[in-house]
């Protein structure tokens, strides 16, 4: 498979990451503080910290695609 092929799957499926990424956190961010368990969310802001990890992640993955 060409790398150009490859390249395009990876950079259509970070995309997606992102996109639900996104969505989770504007989920998290309406959280109150004291949110938890009300909203199945045990930990707010370990949820927070997870999510920018990733998003971290993410950028350092666009980096290594060119993209």
């Amino acid at each position: 498979m060409p790398s150009i092929m490859i390249n395009d799957r990876m950079m259509q499926a970070i995309g997606s990451l992102e996109r639900a990424i996104a969505r989770l956190e504007q989920s998290v961010a309406a959280l109150p503080a004291d949110a938890a368990g009300l909203s199945g969310v045990a930990d707010p802001a370990g949820a927070r910290a997870a999510l920018q990890s990733l998003d971290d992640l993410i950028t350092e993955l666009r980096g290594r695609t060119g993209g």
